[in-house]
């Protein structure tokens, strides 16, 4: 009995002690589950805090590239139009691309002596109503001239002086002093009304005058033109940056954005609810961040919805199993039947459950923390090469991969895979494959098929996947057992991928694909953004470049060579002593380029810099003008005989022959010398002097030098003689006409001839056009000169109708003073009418320069002469700036090629692209094309190709009295157009 009751016991106290263990491991296991999903929990909010801020960061740098182009682009204009403004603006059709910018505008700085100035010249354009405001007299204005787009909120805007409001001013002048982008505090905009008022905020990129370099704060103020900067209504640029996950932040967090180091109400900018109080909250992150020169502290805190995952279902369904599982045990031992065993193997299978459980839990997590490390790095990023190494790293070290790779797709006829970077367990696994992209053999695998179709491609176990074939042997040797390819889509493209391998088989979840198709994003995007930014950084330190240096020698320029003088002046004047300024033109370099090609040409100006470096000192400066003529600095102590040595040492590095290609070259060159202070102190003065001395050495035979006098001035003097000459000649009628012919390219016919003044002076003997027009021009004379020739075009055109000869065209060039200064409609009419000649028979010609004068005018002019039926066309088309926005409006007939591109296309692949493009942008307006300077058969050749219409030149027949040209349209052309087509090889 007493057995019985001790063995009783035993049994009771066994199953109790069973179920005590159970219950307390039950405890235990939930208790870890439950932390592991608060620890998860955490990790995520973490993660997705990081990336709300991340994305904020991301989104103001791609509104600053915006900034930074619009300043770039009033920097390489020095002046922008209201219509060259708005049409930049809407290319970048950014209301689709970027969200929650209000507009793109530019806010000009003004001075209070210029303050009326500029009213003035705003209101002249079309903005009657221009006023700055607030009102007031302040030393400084920087008021907003442009704000695209358009809209009755922008317009609101429209002559507000930013500089008045202290807020603005401090972000203003950082970006100013600074020389990059700054964002303000906290303001409300202009263009709030009554109704959903937000808060705002501005972004300001500082403009400065072109080609100059800011290297001070001082010289950044003194060369500021004004502002590029974007207005921001917070609500709105949250939507857009937030994008798809807004609505989810709204619903599991809520995110507050303050102005400044605190949280303080009045400063609130942003809240993604209405909630005030975060007491109640598991999860919070506040946190302080700079944004371009300025402050914010951001806080997100976790809401109900997102806290109730606290509760896990599966602690709970732990507990309860366990509890279950622990009766059940205490039940079996209690009744000591034979399922002991098998509540052994039940107790065993959760356990694995619960441990597989765990570990893809770890897995997970795993990833998480990987996706966050990536993102930081993508942040800080500032290299391609570099980012896609280190991205590798944390896919190793953090993720616990193998080993981790990045290809790019080669195009090529193979259609290779190029690794990049990689990072882990190798050992010259990639050295021993071939991997394609093409749908072949070897591009069935992961990679290949990863670019191909761009989409995730996974390998689960290298031993029985058939697309694996190639490469199973060097993957199991490694211990590579899984693998997934993840591709890199940047803007619909795919670059290539993200390959990551692990050490067991089945090792890829779906939620972890999930977390690492995410990360293989972010990395597309980081790439597309180093690579913009890097362009836009080649971009701006290839404008700078320009703006100083010559291309083709990288010497300094004009623009840089009178900065160094100035420099040296000054040193000069406070040791009295003296510099010289050497001018050297080559001697018949032109000849070369002619006969030679100007590629060749260009060989010999590098070389002859070569030589010319030999003989200086690293202190003085050679600067290359134009083609041939070069300046040398002489900034060390230097008198007339050093500077004499010097151009002598130069005449003698140039005795020896150039050899260019299979070309030997005699070359030399004239030199001019000028010397400070005794010839000038100032950079034009002595640079015109020493141009005047080497124009005396060329007389003296070339290869020579010669220093300025005062004699040389006598050119001077010729030139005045001319200017009072032409009253004379205009009075006497001392000019004629001489007539070049205008074929078609296609049939040979004439279709036209050009009228070409000339000057018969009673002792200079026929004086060239290149020598007494720009005199003319200057003086005056030109308007009376350009009637005569129009007259007598017109009654030589009637001639030639009447004798039975068919001249479709007669062309007469117009001069921008005589279009600026005479009435050119009553001219035009007048002609007609005396000489009987057809409208549709006249031709005008205009430079490009004559179309910036008051456009609206000529518009109006050029329209009047289409009424009369005059054709019109616009000469040395290319050579000037004109506005393709405006050629569309003008009313002309024919786009005419200048020649020096002409002569540049078939020796240079830059001038023959600039020639294709004429033609095509003056068949796309329907114009007819014209190119002058055809010199050649080969020539020809290349203007039939390319589609060109029309052809003059010296090929066909040089300028030329009347009674040759005359007997030139009795006999036509087509036999030399006819030889010149059978000299060209097809």
């Amino acid at each position: 009995m007493l057995r019985r009751e001790h063995l009783s016991r035993q049994f009771l106290l066994l199953p109790g002690l069973l179920l005590v263990v159970g219950l307390a491991l039950t405890w235990m296991l939930q208790d870890t589950t439950r932390q592991s999903v608060r620890q998860s929990l955490k990790e995520e909010f973490d993660y997705r805090s990081e990336e709300i801020i991340q994305n904020i960061r991301l989104r103001l740098d791609r509104y600053e590239q915006i900034l930074e182009g619009t300043a770039g682009l009033f920097a390489a204009s020095g002046h922008v139009t209201p219509e060259e403004f708005n049409h930049y603006v809407r290319s970048l059709k950014f209301e689709g691309k970027y969200p929650g910018i209000q507009g793109v505008g530019f806010s000009q700085w003004i001075t209070a002596a210029q303050k009326e100035a500029h009213i003035a010249q705003v209101r002249a354009t079309g903005s009657s109503h221009y006023d700055i405001h607030p009102t007031g007299q302040r030393p400084f204005y920087s008021s907003i001239v442009y704000l695209e787009p358009s809209t009755w909120r922008n317009q609101r805007a429209i002559g507000y002086d930013m500089y008045a409001d202290p807020v603005r001013r401090a972000a203003m002048e950082r970006a100013r002093d600074e020389d990059k982008a700054q964002i303000s505090g906290r303001v409300q905009l202009m263009q709030e009304t009554e109704q959903d008022i937000q808060a705002g905020f501005l972004m300001y990129v500082p403009v400065y005058q072109s080609f100059n370099v800011q290297a001070t704060v001082a010289e950044r103020r003194a060369q500021l033109v004004g502002w590029a900067y974007a207005p921001f209504r917070m609500n709105d640029l949250m939507a857009g940056i937030l994008g798809e996950h807004f609505g989810e932040v709204g619903d599991t967090v809520h995110l507050e954005i303050y102005d400044g180091h605190a949280v303080q109400a009045e400063q609130r900018m942003f809240s993604s609810t209405h909630r005030t109080h975060h007491d109640t909250s598991a999860f919070s992150h506040v946190r302080q961040i700079v944004l371009f020169g300025h402050p914010w502290t951001i806080g997100i805190h976790s809401l109900p919805s997102f806290d109730t995952r606290l509760n896990s279902e599966k602690a709970n369904a732990i507990a309860m199993t366990g509890s279950l599982i622990s009766l059940l045990l205490a039940l079996v031992v209690w009744l000591l039947v034979a399922s002991r065993a098998h509540a052994n193997a039940l107790a065993q299978d959760m356990t694995r459950e619960l441990q597989h459980s765990e570990a893809a839990q770890r897995k997970l997590n795993r990833a998480l923390r990987l996706l966050s490390a990536c993102n930081m790095t993508l942040v800080h990023a500032t290299d391609e090469h570099r980012l896609l190494a280190e991205i590798c790293r944390l896919c190793v070290e953090r993720g616990g991969y193998l080993l981790a790779w990045v290809g790019y797709a080669e195009h090529n006829e193979g259609r290779s895979v190029r690794p990049l970077t990689q990072c882990g367990f190798e050992q010259g696994y990639l050295d021993s494959i071939s991997i394609s992209w093409g749908n072949n053999e070897r591009g069935q695998g992961p990679t290949g098929t990863a670019i191909r179709t761009g989409k995730t491609s996974i390998n689960q176990n290298v031993l029985n996947n058939p697309a694996m074939t190639p490469w199973r042997q060097a993957a199991l040797q490694r211990g590579y057992q899984a693998s997934v390819a993840l591709p890199l889509i940047c803007d619909t493209q795919v670059l290539g991928a993200l390959n990551i391998y692990a050490a067991e088989a089945n090792a890829f979840d779906p939620e972890e694909v999930q977390l690492l198709e995410e990360l293989a994003t972010d990395l597309a995007f980081g790439i597309v953004t180093l690579r913009a930014r890097a362009e836009h950084t080649a971009a701006k330190e290839q404008l700078e470049f320009l703006a100083h240096f010559d291309p083709l020698t990288h010497l300094p320029n004009r623009l840089l060579l009178r900065d160094r003088f100035e420099h040296a002046a000054l040193a000069a004047r406070s040791g009295q002593t003296e510099m010289a300024l050497l001018y050297l033109d080559l001697d018949q370099f032109k000849q070369i380029s002619d006969s030679l090609g100007y590629a060749v040409g260009d060989q010999v100006l590098v070389e002859v810099v070569q030589r010319l470096q030999q003989c200086v000192d690293t202190t003085d400066t050679i600067s290359r003008l134009n083609s041939d003529e070069f300046v040398i600095l002489r900034s060390d102590p230097c008198d007339a005989a050093t500077a004499a040595t010097l151009a002598n040492a130069i005449r003698d590095a140039l005795t020896n022959p150039l050899q260019i290609g299979d070309h030997t070259l005699n070359i030399s060159c004239s030199i001019g010398i000028s010397l400070f202070p005794n010839d000038g102190e100032e950079f034009d003065a002595l640079l015109n002097r020493a141009h005047t001395a080497v124009d005396s050495a060329k007389e003296a035979g070339r290869r020579t030098y010669r220093f300025f006098t005062r004699d040389m001035n006598a050119g001077l003097l010729d030139q005045m003689r001319l200017t009072g000459a032409l009253t004379e000649a205009v009075r006497q009628q001392q000019f004629l006409l001489h007539y070049q012919p205008q074929i078609d390219i296609r049939s040979g016919q004439i279709v036209g001839v050009e009228a070409l003044v000339r000057w018969q002076h009673p002792t200079d003997g026929m004086v060239p056009p290149g020598k007494f027009i720009p005199l003319a021009e200057r003086s005056g004379h030109i308007i009376q000169i350009g009637e005569w020739v129009l007259h007598e075009a017109c009654r030589q055109g009637r001639r030639w109708q009447e004798q039975g000869l068919d001249v479709p065209l007669m062309a007469v060039n117009f001069s921008a003073v005589q279009f600026k200064r005479g009435n050119v409609l009553e001219l035009v009419s007048s002609a007609l009418a005396a000489s009987g000649l057809s409208p549709d028979r006249l031709e005008l010609e205009l430079t490009e320069s004559i179309l910036l004068q008051d456009v609206s005018e000529t518009i109006k002019t050029l329209q009047g002469l289409k009424d009369l039926g005059v054709k019109l066309s616009i000469d040395d088309f290319g050579t000037g700036y004109s506005s393709l926005a405006y050629l569309k409006q003008l009313a002309v007939d024919k786009l005419k090629i200048d020649q020096s591109f002409v002569r540049d296309m078939l020796s240079d692949n830059d001038g023959a692209s600039i020639v294709k493009a004429i033609i095509q942008l003056g068949h796309t307006l329907q114009l007819e094309v014209i190119a002058e300077g055809v010199e050649t058969a080969a020539h020809l050749a290349f203007l039939h190709d390319a589609g060109c219409d029309q052809a003059q030149g010296y090929l066909l027949s040089r300028p030329v009295p009347t009674a040759q040209c005359t007997q030139l349209l009795q006999e036509g052309l087509t036999h030399i157009v006819a030889q010149a087509r059978a000299c060209t090889p097809t």
